[in-house]
């Protein structure tokens, strides 16, 4: 019976391998357009947007189409959304070729998502554009099953009616740092779509799980995609930057640059090089340009415009990608334990900073913050390290470090004291000998 089983299974597995891959993923999958942006001034976004577009070659790619923009709207601070003069400016570059265009995202909670939109402007400005705006806590769902690419976590996903039903999804992420996953670029910036973020940490608590839960939503909004060319087009701000404690509490450093292509990872491959980072380390990366058939490796990718090298932050500041590879550990043993041990991720309250206003409790999907008397505490044993409270905290009081790095001063101080015992005793030894 266990044979027949494995069997079936085999050629199961054999059928998915050898599908080929969708049309839409192969439309200009390994070209990406860099074209400088010192500032948000809109004359200077505009000419570098209609530079994208003609350097890309898809000046009539939006005739007739219904379109939603998708901001990355996470938090109303300085540097930490997309800028609504950069919607409003491709709205107005494209809205004579398209028959409709709105925007929409969905942050933490409905409260948040409204708040957010209403701070950072981008409600106010494009709506004085033209554009409706949606928090998609507000929409209809309708289930997608993931069938071709096969899913990597979700079977299915559960989608805004207004992406399920569109036409084209403008994709504007910023380019930012994560304190849990390192960096958030074009593919994470799909996990706006979603109702049921906080369950997807729940479920996902693997790193390298839930990042491949995020390449899934890319499939799933191409799923719905009645064409065979890409549903999905990015185009990312990476004019101002964020480094260090990002998406929301870190320091803006300038990059100079839009970045635009059909394939995210393409996209996010050029972002996190930019960073002076290896995109091979991040799974939302590799999960995307897999099932894509993109090698991930920037010197194959054709880049138009601008020279990347130019770019690249040698000294970007970003988290240790060493807490995304504590999944790679071995299972068992007491190595295993140690080295999770010191991969892990230790979220720090800043207790000067912090005015208890508890949204980070409120925002934790597994509950592991509480208020006790007059300070935030975390309770280690649930941290599924998503850093969503530091992602909701509006006074930038939280922070992630590894563990390691917490503990190194012990280590040093422990280290230190044994080897001078040990000179101590040899050369005690030495004496007696003499």
């Amino acid at each position: 019976m266990t044979a027949t089983v494995e069997k079936v299974e085999k050629k199961v597995q054999r059928e998915i391998d050898s599908r080929a891959i969708p049309e839409k993923f192969n439309y200009k999958k390994n070209i990406i357009a860099l074209v400088k942006l010192d500032d948000y001034e809109p004359e200077n976004i505009r000419n570098a947007l209609k530079k994208l577009i003609e350097l890309l070659g898809i000046k009539d790619y939006f005739k007739g189409k219904n379109i939603v923009l998708k901001p990355n709207a996470l938090a109303a601070a300085k540097f930490t959304f997309t800028p609504p003069e950069i919607m409003v400016e491709l709205k107005k570059l494209i809205e004579n070729e398209a028959k409709e265009i709105i925007a929409g995202d969905s942050t933490m909670t409905k409260g948040f998502t409204n708040t957010t939109l209403k701070r950072s402007r981008i409600k106010e400005m494009c709506e004085n554009a033209g554009m409706k705006v949606l928090n998609f806590f507000e929409s209809k769902r309708e289930k997608i099953d993931l069938i071709n690419p096969p899913p990597a976590a979700e079977n299915s996903m559960y989608l805004p009616k207004e992406v399920t039903s569109t036409d084209l999804v403008i994709n504007l992420p910023k380019l930012k740092t994560h304190g849990g996953y390192v960096y958030t670029g074009a593919v994470k910036n799909l996990f706006g779509l979603l109702s049921y973020k906080m369950t997807m940490h729940q479920t996902h608590k693997r790193k390298s799980d839930f990042q491949k839960m995020l390449a899934d939503i890319y499939f799933a909004v191409e799923e719905t995609n009645k064409s065979q060319m890409p549903k999905v087009l990015t185009i990312m701000d990476a004019v101002i930057a964020m480094e260090g404690k990002g998406p929301r509490g870190g320091k803006p450093r300038k990059v100079g640059l839009l970045i635009a292509g059909f394939n995210s990872a393409a996209v996010d491959i050029v972002g996190y090089t930019l960073m002076n980072g290896h995109p091979t380390d991040l799974e939302a990366i590799n999960s995307v340009a897999e099932r894509t058939g993109l090698p991930v490796d920037i010197s194959k990718l054709k880049i138009l415009g601008e020279n990347y090298t130019n770019y690249i932050v040698k000294d970007f500041k970003k988290p240790n990608v060493m807490s995304l590879r504590k999944d790679r550990l071995p299972a068992t043993g007491a190595y295993a334990k140690i080295a999770k041990k010191f991969t892990s991720i230790s979220i720090k309250i800043n207790g000067k900073k912090c005015l208890l206003c508890e949204e980070c409790v409120k925002n934790c999907p597994a509950g592991a913050l509480s208020k006790e008397e007059d300070k935030i505490v975390v309770d280690k044993n649930e941290c599924v390290e998503c850093y969503c409270c530091g992602e909701s905290c509006p006074n930038g009081a939280i922070s992630a470090r590894m563990y390691l790095f917490k503990a190194l001063p012990y280590l040093i101080t422990i280290i230190g004291v044994s080897a001078f015992f040990l000179i101590w005793f040899i050369i005690q030894l030495i004496l007696s000998i003499l």
